[in-house]
């Protein structure tokens, strides 16, 4: 009798058989985040209390938290999502703040504006903010912020202060993107600023664009630029949207002195453009009106361009002559143009 209860406990597999491996739900709660730290604890700000210990999303797993819509934070590089959830004391309201970690400012302030609609509420809080449906939006340093929720019967303004209290937390970016300074300022749309991994005006290789809108009286005009790794690169860019209007609409006449390459098209889909290669950059405006506005815009981005970095360019370049002859060669710091507003001045 022993031997046969000692048989039926044997806990080795039969043969042919595989084990059943149980996968244990991961525990999100157990992660840290330097994002922790900004999450207001308790009743910190007044009215709002965190309901339980916050959690922390790597990047792997931040898709199945936000399902379809987590892509374009994907796309931006997020480094991990914390989330805590608030509730209004005394109160109906709730609100969930999710913190978005991106590598640097550049990426969060691309993942910030890529949720920004053309007109919105804007927010004096962090480097900008705005209001949206039910939520609140935020950029500051190399976070970006949303919170979503009700604040009771006051409505949007208690979150309003739970977002400052997120915001008065966190560093600063000095600003947005250096390389939207090269785009001219008269005209230009308050904080219409972009920075987009999508394909701009609809081609894929104008994709991680930065744009701005600008009004020239009345008149909408879309304007972009992109810093291509080189000058193949960029003139390879601007081959492909000019062959874009020789097949789809028309070549119009380029414009004199207009960059190292240039040309003006029209379709009647894509409206007008002035586009145009300056060292590894590409710049294009399109609008649906008068072709001349475009052409003014486009000068006055060449004349900044020109007349901030073009030493810089000469130095980017000679560095990467320099990397090709010794890849083993230490790289020197990116150009002051791609991280530091002040390089603008």
């Amino acid at each position: 009798m022993t031997l046969g209860l000692s048989a039926c406990s044997d806990p080795r597999p039969k043969p042919g058989r595989t084990p059943i491996v149980t996968k244990q739900p991961e525990n999100f709660a157990s992660y840290d985040s330097p994002s922790m730290q900004y999450l207001p604890r308790q009743e910190e700000i007044q009215g709002w209390r965190l309901e339980k210990d916050p959690l922390v999303y790597p990047s792997q797993a931040v898709p199945a938290y936000l399902g379809t819509s987590a892509r374009h934070l994907v796309e931006y590089d997020v480094v991990d999502m914390t989330v805590g959830e608030y509730r209004r004391v005394p109160g109906d309201g709730f609100a969930v703040v999710e913190i978005y970690r991106f590598p640097d400012f550049v990426k969060a302030f691309g993942a910030y504006s890529s949720n920004r609609k053309a007109v919105v509420n804007f927010l004096e809080l962090g480097n900008e903010s705005f209001v949206g449906p039910h939520s609140i939006h935020l950029w500051n340093g190399p976070f970006y912020v949303r919170i979503f929720g009700s604040g009771g019967p006051q409505g949007i303004d208690p979150m309003k202060q739970l977002a400052a209290g997120v915001a008065e937390r966190m560093p600063k970016a000095p600003g947005k993107p250096a390389i939207l300074g090269f785009l001219p300022d008269k005209y230009r749309v308050v904080n219409s600023e972009t920075f987009s991994t999508e394909p701009a005006f609809g081609q894929p290789y104008l994709s991680n664009s930065f744009g701005a809108t600008f009004n020239y009286e009345g008149d909408v005009i879309d304007g972009l630029i992109i810093p291509a790794p080189d000058k193949a690169a960029a003139a390879k860019i601007v081959d492909q949207y000019r062959a874009f209007f020789v097949t789809n609409g028309q070549l119009l006449d380029p414009v004199p002195n207009l960059g190292e390459d240039n040309f003006t098209a029209e379709d009647r889909f894509l409206g007008r453009t002035v586009t145009f290669r300056l060292d590894r950059f590409v710049i294009a405006f399109r609008g649906y009106q008068d072709k001349q506005r475009l052409i003014e815009l486009a000068i006055g981005a060449d004349q900044k361009i020109l007349g901030t970095i073009r030493k810089q360019l000469v130095r980017a370049d000679e560095e990467l002559e320099r990397r090709r002859e010794d890849p083993e060669r230490e790289e020197e710091p990116a150009p002051s143009w791609t991280v530091n507003p002040g390089a603008q001045q």
